[in-house]
């Protein structure tokens, strides 16, 4: 038995270690579904908080599973496990049913799992927690208990460092559909397909055909059938290709996310978050993409005069186009960011925090 419940405490542990790692490497991005969670649930007060727990929710996850996975504390830690559990297993019933939220976020965006699949997995790892505890009398430390507290630490500091990074920079991780060398253009093979459509004089039906393939030089038909109008079946876009959009509302999406060219986006999903200093650091990245000749484009979901403001305020020479704000944070967490692309590749990210160098350019036009 006490081989069982250990091989158990370990799946455990890499349960929460993983759930607690993956949401920690990506702080913005859960921050992004508490503050969903918060909205579904008429949980207003709480959205300020959101980063804060963001934060501290994957931390405390990821110690309880480090501590059940090398047996420290394995006491605290499993009854920790169930304190978790006792609030996400009803919480992920309640969205299996409700569906107010369509992804609990779990494992951050490493794996998607439905809200059911969510929930039965919750309740194989309660039922296993259960047991545990149930025979807790086989959990026994293995080291002093000051070195046990001393190695918990340390694994507090790895996993705030860790989000502290991602909070600063970009994740360590990349878990988001845009990874750089992730190619939007579409599929050469899809074009759009042409039709024209003729009425048959006789019995009045519509019929319609491929543009090349009507019977165009049989006479006969020609003259039993009159033509009434085109259909253009537009090539379906890549479902990772962000529509773009210029003031006006006239898509510009080729021009500027699949344009040949080498491309600077400053990604600002929302453009109140730039500030003094942060407008400095973005005047150095611009300079640098003008030395080399790159395209350049603001890219926000911010209002048109909003935008205009910015600008205007913190004198940035920059053309602005729109996208929709799900999007751009899934393009970039850092707002803003820095993303270069070349012919619908995406070549690098930065976040603003990251120093511009000439280095950087370099690499993209390579």
């Amino acid at each position: 038995m006490k081989k069982v419940v250990n091989i158990i405490r370990i799946l455990i542990g890499l349960v929460f270690v993983f759930s607690g790692f993956v949401k920690a490497v990506d702080p913005w991005g859960f921050q992004f579904k508490l503050e969903d969670y918060f909205i579904a649930f008429n949980w207003d007060i709480f959205i300020p908080f959101a980063l804060v727990l963001a934060i501290l929710i994957p931390a405390a996850e990821f110690i309880i599973g480090f501590s059940l996975l090398v047996n420290l504390k394995p006491k605290y830690a499993i009854w920790g496990s169930l304190i978790f559990m006792a609030f996400f297993l009803p919480l992920t019933l309640y969205l299996a049913i409700t569906n107010a939220v369509s992804d609990c976020g779990c494992f951050g965006d490493a794996i998607k799992l439905s809200n059911w699949n969510t929930f039965y997995k919750n309740i194989i790892i309660t039922a296993a927690i259960i047991f545990v505890i149930w025979q807790r009398k086989y959990l026994k430390s293995w080291l002093k208990n000051t070195v046990e507290w001393i190695i918990i630490g340390i694994s507090a500091l790895f996993i705030f460092g860790v989000s502290a990074y991602g909070l600063t920079y970009l994740p360590i991780i990349d878990f988001l559909p845009y990874k750089i060398g992730v190619d939007l253009k579409p599929d050469p093979n899809l074009k759009d397909k042409y039709f024209v459509i003729y009425k048959n004089k006789n019995t009045g039906q519509l019929e319609e055909y491929p543009a090349n393939q009507y019977p165009w030089d049989d006479s006969l038909w020609l003259a039993e059938h009159e033509f009434v109008d085109t259909r253009i079946e537009k090539a379906q876009k890549p479902a990772l290709l962000i529509m773009t959009y210029d003031s006006t509302g006239y898509d510009i999406t080729d021009s500027v996310m699949l344009n040949k060219k080498p491309t600077m986006l400053i990604v600002s999903y929302n453009i109140e978050k730039i500030n003094q200093r942060k407008s400095e650091k973005l005047k150095n990245w611009i300079t640098l993409a003008e030395k080399y000749n790159l395209n350049t484009y603001l890219i926000t979901s911010s209002d048109r005069k909003l935008v205009e403001q910015q600008l205007n305020n913190y004198k940035l020479n920059v053309p602005y186009v729109f996208a929709d704000d799900i999007a751009l944070k899934m393009l970039i967490r850092a707002n803003p960011g820095i993303v270069f692309m070349k012919d619908g590749v995406i070549k690098a990210k930065y976040s603003i925090n990251h120093k511009a160098d000439e280095l950087k350019v370099k690499e993209v036009l390579n």
